[in-house]
This record gives C-alpha cells, structure tokens and sequence, in this order.
C-alpha cells in the first residue's frame, strides 16, 4: 500500500498538469540536447570510419605533368614500401548544364573498375561498370543537374564538344560533395578519354605504404622516394597531396559542427537546470502551507525533503521518457542530414552507454541538484511562518521597491505589473537568466553566421578581379593581357604565374604541396589580409608570404624564418616576411613574379589571366567571361577553365549554408527552451497571486484590466531579458566566431556582430513573452471571487 507521503507525491505531479508538462519539458530539453549531440557524433564519427576505411584510402596522390604507362605504375607498386598502387587519369573539361551555362566537370578514369585496389568507388545505380563512351556521374552530383539518361553535353580543353551519356551514378566517398565543390566528378574508362582525344595513360598515382599506414612522417618518406622514381623518368610531378592518415577531408567541418553542438548542447543543459530552479522555488512558495500543515502533525524536515526530492526525481523520470527517444530521433536525423552533405551513410543508431548514462545524470542528477537549495529553504520554515502565509505580499520591500512606489503617471493596472515584476527577486533572476542566455546565444550564434559571411567577403575583397582564365600552359604574359583588354568589359588585366613546390624540412622529409603565386609586383588585383608580417615589395627577391593554410599544413613556420622549397628537384630558399588570411584557397604561397619567373626559367611567362569587368554582378561577368573565352579560342591557346568570382562566391557560401542553416535550427530550439522557462515563470506568478488577484475582482476589476496586469509583466520580463542578452550576446558571439575560424581556417573569422540577430530576438522575445502570458492571463481573468476564497 503506498503511504501518504507517496501518494502526496504522485497527488503533486497530477494536480497542476500544465507545470508538471512545463517542468518535464524543461528537463527534456537537456536529455534531449545530449542524446543529439553525443549521439549523433558517434554515428557520425563510427560511419564514417568504417566507411572511408573500407575504400582503403591512398596514403598519398602524386600528380605528373605528363602521362606516364603501366610499366611506371608497376615499377611503384614493386617497391617495398609500397602495399598498393593505383593509376588514374583525369581530364577536366566542362558540361552545359543549361543553354549558354557552363560549369566544371572533372573526368576520372579507372583502367579496371572490377578490381580497384585504392580509394575504391562503389556502384550507386545504373550501369556498372562504366561502359564506353558513358559516364557515371558521382553521386553527389546527381542532385545538380546530371542523372542517368541524361547526354551531357562536354567542352574539351581545345574546345571541341561531344555528347556523353549519363549510365548511372558511383559513390566515391573520398571525393569532395557537390555542395561542397565547385567541381562535379564523373567516371569513364580509359578507352572513353581515348575516344575524346587524350592518351591512354595516367596522369595520377594512388599508393599505399606496407607499414607504419598512420605514421605521416614514414608516409611523407616514401612519397618522396615515388617521387624520386617518377622524376628521374624525366616526367615533372606537379603536386603530391598526402593527407593525415584515414583521416577524411571533411574532418575539418565536423570539428566546426561538432564545437558550436558541444557549446549549444551544454547551454541548453544550463538553461533547463535554471527552469527546474525555477519551477521548484515556485511549487515551495505555493505549498508553504502545506509544509507547515505536515510540520504540525509531527513531519519532520528530512521527511519532507525526500518526499519533495522524490517528486523531482518523477519529473526526471517523466523527462527521460520524453526526452531519451526524442533524443535518438534527433541524433539520426542530424547524422543523416549531415552526412548526405557531407556524400557518406551513417549506419543502424546504437545508443552509446557513456551518453546514455549523461542523460540519466541530465533528466536525474541534475534536475534534483537544482532542486535541492530551494527544497532545503523550504523545508526549514517553521510552522507559525508556513500558517501566516496568504500570498498577498512580496515579503519586505527593498529599495527597488520603494522607488516603484514613486513612480506617478502610469495607470494602476501597468504600475501593478510593475512591482510584480519586480515582487520574487530570486524567481526574477532565475527567469532573466534563463531568457538571457537563450537570447545571448540566439544573437551569438546569427553573430557566427555573420561572420562567416564578413569572412567571405572580405576574401572576395582580397581578390579584386572578376573573371580568372586558366591555360594548359604557359604563354607570353603581355599577350594574355593585351588580348584580354580587347574584349568589351574588360576594363583590366593582369597575368599571373604559379608553381608548385614541396617544403624540404631540417629533418630531410619533404611536405604536401604549395602553391607559390607570382603576381605583378604592382598587383592591383590582390589585396590579402595580413595577420602578421608585410606583403611583398616591388624589390623583394627570396621574399615569400605565406597563409594560413600553409601554416597550418607546415606546423612551425613563422613570419621571419627561412624555409627550403623545392620546384621539382631543386631546392631554393626564402625568408618568409607575411602571413595572410587564406579561405578556402588551399595552401598559397606569394613571391615576386620577376623573381620567380627567372627562378623556374618561365620569364615573361603566365598560364592565367585575371580580369576585371565593367560591372561586377554574376550575369555580366559571365557574359564577358564568355566573351573571353571565345577571343582565346580564337587565337588557339588551351583553356583549362574559366570561373567568374561571382560564381566561386556563390559556390562558398553554399558551402557555409550548411553550417549556416544547422545554426539557424538551435538558435530556434533555444529560442523555444527560453519560451517555456517564461510560461513556467507566468504560470507559478498567477497561481501564488491567486488571492490577489480575488482581491482585485472583489473590488471591481474588470477581466481586461486582469489580463493586461499578466501580459504586461510577462512583456516587460522579456525586454529586460533583451537587453541583458544583446550585451552578453556580444562576448559570447566573438568566442564562438573564434572557435569556428580556428577549427576551419585556423585563424579567427571577421567578426561581426549581428545587429539583425539581436532585432530578430527582440521580435522573438516579445513574441515569446505575450504567447507565454496569454493563456495565464486568460486563466487569471476567469478566476472568481468564490474560486479565490477557497484557494489553498
């Protein structure tokens, strides 16, 4: 038989079924927000593993100038150091994806797709393997324009143009999402890239080192040796990429997610713990009575505290119901959208015992820490006090008080709300708090946004041209700018060189690539961000200004040390005097274009011009950019590819959309959690002022002055929690802008503080505040003098 105590208990969680439904949704939001964030972290991270694992993933890419055969790919593969050796080609062309449109393609070829041994592909729908004079487009790219049965229409690099079928689709795990590339991929065999006029050969080798597969310093080692290899062959290699071992490419925006999740889901823990505060200060207050009641027919304090501790602990109970399941939902549907964007799929969601146990602490230990403070001060009221207790007084006025009640010139009903607001100083706190933080992190988190947004333009303002030509080779550069200046729109131009060199390291191991761009030395098409150091001079010759993607490839280089690259086989050093903001540019290097162009025997050489145009919005320079093109095709020379900074601007923030639209989602579910804390807060307020408000009814207040008393106070809680949450949200907006440029660009992003994020909030917060208060106003209105009399 359950004892009387009990009965109290489970009596407590029936009666008041709004704020046991307020208080459970509180704690279920914290359960929630881990089960989400750790769950979906492990789904995500055990996927991906197991998938990018099982492609085995090249320990390195080597890239030639030239093609090379079979007999250069089997020389590698019988290295000792070498466990696998793949070759493959591929052809960069462009598709029309809509008449007069143009967009990026590159063809990748496999010379046996039934026995590929690295970074292997899988068969996504359609023909397998490709067949002939067909191609299966990566699966990622379906979505943007080419599906099977479709017949692409392609543009070679000499111009000429052929249809080419669309059988099918392959997923290439390793290979960059179209929503997040400007280039689409597709695969054909080698007798296809034959049929379209390009050798039967490799342009790539694919390998796998036969140990030490995660020690990055032996893999650099034996890259250096293929190298070595390939080179004395006579054949130039123009890059060599070799990332950190099994480590996919998208580490680096999951680490971004994964930080703000991190931040957001302990906040959201934060804020349900200051709603349980709330609530149960709240439910003490209301049951002072009974307290003293029990006290007086011989409970003892400890008792008590258990008996209300218990009640707490069903809330929690209540909440893991609520919150455990929701919190799988969330996980896999996170870890789905996240890894579709990202072209992996995340397996069956298993629930891990580590976050399983901190949702029990979240929806238990928690909510009953909280709670312990406010039960204890109750429990400690002696019997007199809990029996002289009517709930018509707010207990000793305080200064603030006393300056309320000098207020003059503001009706009764709104001076009223003023000094109940102002009444439960500890639940005022605890509810400013709770709207605060939601309000500070809602501005904070629009604040990442707009600072990934400033990031990018101000990248687009480093790079001050318009349209970028690139050739297959070098040319003169005085004729790529003087045939670029006789195109209509072109209002200037400049042609650039670039190299590719590898860092030669004290310790004798050579790097990944970088790419050493040599501008004009009075460019007016660049102008770089320097975080430290200078840019480059008009008389500089070893100088050398490095960004931020180089340093965070190269660990340890610093503005003022020399550094050893090597262009092919030779070795030439350079004092690095800037470093400079790069995104999403890969590792760039700048030099001198005099000094490096005698440096690697191309004076006078470019194999790109950069362009500016009259107007600079999408649709004009793509019809100079065609424009462009069409003069050099005229003239004869190769185009490898042509890209208006319009259209590379677009593809970034595509890019940023993702982790734009994710910020977006839990700034809304923390705008939610700071609703429910102020309807909580609403509700306790009306039911403790049950007696006041018979008090007012009795003598003549009409039910609209009731309702207007509640939806006052309840507003003017929220714009005082506005204002709170727009200053701190400035702090924590710069924090979390850092953290986030630190994980993806390892510098801090442009900060911005959101001016619409905060004028947003205020909307919201108003919003919030009236929909919170009305159905307590509502109540309030209909309570009766008789209904009053009888309260308890």
């Amino acid at each position: 038989m359950i004892g009387p105590r009990w009965r109290k208990v489970l009596s407590d969680l029936r009666a008041n079924k709004a704020r046991t439904t307020l208080v459970v949704l509180s704690i279920a939001v914290g359960v929630f927000a881990i089960g989400m964030v750790g769950g979906s972290n492990v789904m995500m991270a055990d996927s991906l593993h197991v998938a990018y694992r099982a492609t085995n993933p090249a320990s390195a890419t080597i890239y030639t100038a030239d093609p090379f055969g079979d007999d250069m790919l089997e020389a590698i593969a019988r290295m000792r150091a070498v466990a696998d050796a793949e070759g493959r080609r591929a052809l960069n062309v462009r598709y029309q994806s809509r008449p007069g449109q143009w967009r990026s393609l590159q063809l990748v070829a496999l010379a046996d797709y039934g026995r590929i041994k690295v970074n292997k592909v899988w068969p996504a729908g359609g023909t397998w393997p490709p067949p002939d004079r067909a191609v299966l487009m990566e699966r990622s790219s379906q979505g943007i324009g080419a599906r099977a049965g479709d017949t692409l229409l392609i543009e070679l690099p000499d111009g000429r143009r052929r249809g080419l079928p669309v059988a099918g689709a392959v997923h290439d795990i390793g290979q960059f999402a179209g929503a997040f590339s400007n280039m689409l991929y597709g695969y054909v065999t080698l007798d296809t890239l034959e049929w379209l006029g390009e050798p039967h050969a490799y342009n790539q080798v694919l390998f796998t080192v036969a140990e030490g597969t995660e020690d990055k310093a032996h893999i650099e080692r034996v890259a250096r040796a293929v190298r070595d290899k390939i080179e004395k062959s006579g054949n130039a290699v123009v890059m060599t990429y070799i990332p950190d071992p099994f480590e996919h490419w998208s580490e680096d925006v999951g680490r971004a997610m994964f930080l703000i999740l991190t931040v957001l889901g302990a906040m959201s823990l934060a804020l349900s713990g200051f709603l349980v505060v709330n609530t149960i200060t709240a439910l003490m207050t209301a049951q002072v009575r009974q307290v003293g009641i029990m006290k007086a027919v011989g409970a003892r304090s400890p008792q008590i505290l258990g008996m209300y501790l218990a009640g707490v602990a069903g809330f929690g109970a209540l909440a893991l119901l609520v919150g455990i399941p929701l919190g799988v939902v969330g996980a896999r549907a996170f870890a789905g959208f996240t890894a579709g964007m990202l072209n992996y799929d995340v397996g069956g969601y298993r629930l891990p015992p580590a976050i399983l146990l901190q949702q029990l602490a979240a929806g238990l230990l928690i909510p009953v820490l909280a709670a312990l403070y406010p039960i204890v001060r109750g429990t400690r009221i002696s019997v007199r006090e809990a029996l002289t207790a009517y709930g018509l007084s707010g207990g000793r006025g305080g200064r603030l008080d006393r300056l309320l009640e000098r207020v003059r010139g503001v009706s009764r009903p709104l001076l009223l709300s003023l000094r109940n607001t102002f009444r439960r100083k500890g639940r005022l706190a605890i509810t400013l708090t709770t709207l605060t933080l939601a309000g500070a992190i809602f501005i904070g988190v629009l604040s990442v946004r707009d600072s990934l947004l400033a990031t990018l333009d101000d990248s687009f303002r480093y790079w001050k041209y318009d349209v970028q030509v690139e050739f297959s080779r070098a040319y003169r550069a005085s004729h790529l700018e003087r045939s670029a200046l006789r195109v209509p729109g072109a209002v200037a131009a400049e042609s650039w060189m670039m190299r590719s060199a590898r860092r030669l390291r004290p310790s004798g191991t050579e790097g990944n690539t970088i790419f050493v761009v040599g501008p004009p030395p009075a460019t007016e098409l660049l102008d770089p961000i320097v975080l430290a150091g200078r840019w480059l001079l008009p008389d500089d010759a070893n100088a050398l200004v490095i960004n931020t993607d180089v340093q965070r490839q190269e660990a340890g280089l610093h503005v003022g040390e020399e550094v050893v690259l090597k262009f092919g086989r030779r070795a030439t050093r350079w004092r690095i005097v800037g470093l400079v903001r790069g995104i999403f540019s890969g590792p760039i290097a700048y030099a001198s274009y005099p000094y490096l162009s005698e440096l690697v025997r191309d004076a006078g050489l470019g194999e790109r011009v950069l362009v500016v145009t009259e107007q600079h919005d999408m649709v004009y320079t793509g019809e100079v950019a065609r424009a462009l093109e069409a003069e050099f095709r005229r003239l004869g020379l190769r185009i490898t590819s042509v890209q208006t900074t319009p259209d590379l601007r677009r593809s970034i923030v595509g890019m940023m959309n993702v982790l734009v639209v994710f910020l977006l989602i839990m700034a809304a579910l923390l705008a939610v959690v700071g609703g429910l804390g102020l309807a909580g807060t609403m509700s306790i307020n009306v039911l403790e002022r049950t007696r006041e408000i018979g008090v007012l009814r009795a003598v003549g207040a009409a039910d609209s002055a009731v309702i207007l008393i509640v939806l006052v106070e309840g507003i003017l809680i929220g714009l005082l929690s506005w204002i709170a949450g727009a200053v701190l949200g400035y702090p924590f907006g710069a924090a979390l802008s850092a953290g986030v440029g630190q994980s993806m660009f390892s510098a801090p992003l442009t900060f911005r503080f959101s001016v619409g994020g905060m004028v947003l909030w205020l909307v919201l917060v108003i919003l919030l505040a009236g929909g919170a208060s009305v159905l307590p106003a509502w109540n309030a209105s209909r309570l009766t003098v008789r209904d009053v009399l009888s309260y308890e």
